[in-house]
């Protein structure tokens, strides 16, 4: 088998300007038959996941003078949708003549080549293959296809794990064990991870978790990219700590419980001292009455002295 050309990259290569633009998944191939005595062209047509080949015709040798064609020399003129070969003579020399395959007409025909031909532009070395390879690669370019999106897949999945991965808890600052869910999406793929972090002591935290994607694991030929991961890791810190300035809510939590009890042994002194307060305000009340008592009593001692003093006089007179 004789693999011809790309209509693409010849079309364009021999008439720039002229030919109309070829289909990029278009390839023709020529194959020796019937020990030499037949050639016969081969169309392979790409689209998407989808691969055909036909043949398009047959060179029969003894219905053209046992004509033989050269398939190191041959191309293709997009624009006049016709293929050309080299003649050969039976000691593999060039005749000069060429013959010429019409892909619109389904036709064959020969033709003298001069030097100044615009027939010589656009030659392309063709490459040896068979038609079972052919078929085989055909084969192996539809492989090859599904296997590269199933690759494709695979690879937004494993994104999409790594994003999960990256959401978990890496150390816990707050607590002796914090736990998180994480999840993760990238090109059409989620995925829902989970983990915890342990704080070991000061410098030292530990963390594990894992994720898994929707949609299973994914085999590319080659191997396969699996739907769940893990991970486990630890957390070193060096040199010297620094303290954060803010609290933790357990030590939060501690002094508030303290506040409320400060408050409440406030609150009991307050009470306490209104109650001495009230006592206070007795005792002075007391005290008031019992000065004004004092007081009556020191009149009436100062009364009965006096009146003593002029019964006395009184009398010794």
């Amino acid at each position: 088998m004789k693999k011809l050309f790309s209509s693409l990259i010849i079309g364009s290569i021999t008439f720039p300007l002229l030919c109309n633009p070829a289909k990029a998944d278009e390839n023709y191939f020529m194959d020796a038959i019937d020990s030499g005595a037949k050639y016969e062209i081969f169309k392979t047509s790409v689209s998407g996941n989808t691969n055909s080949i036909s043949v398009i015709t047959t060179f029969d040798r003894s219905l053209y003078n046992n004509a033989i064609l050269d398939d190191e020399q041959a191309w293709m003129d997009n624009s006049l949708q016709k293929i050309f070969f080299t003649e050969l003579d039976s000691s593999s020399n060039k005749t000069g003549r060429v013959w010429t395959y019409s892909i619109s007409d389904d036709s064959w025909s020969a033709e003298t080549l001069t030097t100044d031909s615009s027939n010589t532009v656009g030659h392309k070395p063709i490459i040896n293959n068979s038609h079972t390879s052919v078929s085989t690669n055909t084969s192996n370019i539809s492989t090859n296809t599904t296997n590269i999106n199933k690759l494709g897949e695979g690879v937004a999945g494993s994104t999409a794990l790594t994003a999960a991965l990256t959401a978990l808890p890496q150390t816990s600052k707050d607590s002796k064990l914090s736990c998180g869910v994480g999840t993760g999406a990238y090109s059409s793929r989620y995925a829902l991870g989970f983990g915890c972090a342990s704080r070991l002591n000061e410098r030292v935290d530990i963390n594990a978790g894992g994720s898994y994607v929707f949609g299973g694991s994914k085999s590319y030929g080659g191997g396969t990219l699996d739907s769940g991961v893990l991970k486990a890791g630890f957390v070193f810190k060096l040199g010297e700590l620094n303290k954060p300035n803010k609290i933790s809510f357990n030590d939060k939590n501690i002094i508030d419980e303290k506040i409320s009890t400060l408050k409440e042994d406030n609150n009991n002194l307050k009470a306490e001292v209104e109650v001495l307060k009230a006592k206070n305000d007795e005792i002075i009340s007391q005290n008031q009455k019992l000065l004004a008592r004092l007081e009556n009593l020191e009149n009436i001692a100062s009364k009965f002295q006096s009146n003593s003093e002029m019964i006395s006089v009184a009398t010794k007179d």
